[in-house]
């Protein structure tokens, strides 16, 4: 019996802290959706948005459960700009240090995924007028943009943890998210540029075509990295066969008024 009591009193000790955490980040995230609802926040430049998503990774690294942190964007996805400061701060927290880094890797293909299933929401984030681009931008990661938050202590270079082989086959899932989004073309772009030159040119031009181009009409003409990706690969795709499909692409920019690929242009 005493043998029993000390290991139940053992147990509380390592589980108590654990249940205390999920308890503080539930009323954390409840209470900011809250204040949003009510047009203010107390964490205008997330930085309390981000030490709960170091701590829910640092959950990850412990015990490799995700679904905390899924719990957590199922609750802020309610407002766009919560839900884009998680995404952002999740992947400046796994830049830190490799433990991180591995958590943020690992529990990104789940959270795109669940993510994605918000399309179906009435109304979905990705529609906000202020911060759905952002959010669906987000999705994709990129993490050294985002590492110099107030409570970001980086001693060493901020590690791009990225795997893009790991998002690849959820892309096409992702795409209705980001159809018309210049944001949401660069974030692809960025995705793009860490797979072989192959897979940027046979999935990859689909791909920006359709977030550049809706049923004959396009609503984005150019983003800031759309013009020198489609020069990077176009050499490439003319030795696969699909110049015609890069032209295609091309020529339809520029018709829309993109003068820095009119040299490009047929």
């Amino acid at each position: 019996m005493v043998r029993d009591h000390r290991r139940s009193a053992a147990q509380c000790r390592v589980l108590a802290p654990h249940t205390l955490l999920a308890t503080l980040l539930d009323a954390e995230r409840r209470a900011m959706v809250a204040q949003e609802e009510k047009g203010w926040t107390a964490d205008d430049r997330g930085t309390h948005i981000f030490v709960a998503a170091r701590a829910l990774l640092e959950g990850i690294a412990k015990n490799g459960d995700v679904g905390p942190v899924l719990e957590h964007l199922d609750v802020l996805r309610a407002d766009a700009g919560l839900m884009t400061n998680f995404l952002h701060g999740l992947a400046a927290a796994g830049a830190e240090n490799e433990r991180l880094a591995a958590a943020a890797r690992g529990v990104w293909p789940s959270l795109l995924r669940r993510a994605i299933g918000y399309l179906s929401d009435d109304p979905t984030p990705y529609q906000d007028h202020h911060w759905g681009d952002w959010a669906a931008a987000a999705l994709l990661p990129d993490p050294l943009p985002w590492t110099q938050g107030l409570y970001n202590e980086i001693i060493g270079a901020p590690i791009d943890w990225v795997r893009a082989e790991d998002l690849v086959e959820l892309i096409d899932e992702w795409l209705p998210a980001a159809h018309g989004e210049m944001k949401c073309v660069d974030g692809l772009i960025g995705i793009l540029r860490k797979l072989p030159m192959e897979v940027q040119v046979t999935r990859g031009l689909r791909w920006v075509s359709d977030l550049c181009i809706q049923e004959g009409c396009v609503t984005v003409k150019q983003s800031f990295l759309s013009n020198d990706w489609l020069k990077e690969i176009r050499s490439t795709a003319e030795e696969l066969g699909r110049l015609a499909e890069w032209q295609m692409l091309v020529d339809s920019l520029v018709v829309a008024g993109n003068e820095g690929l009119a040299p490009y242009s047929r």
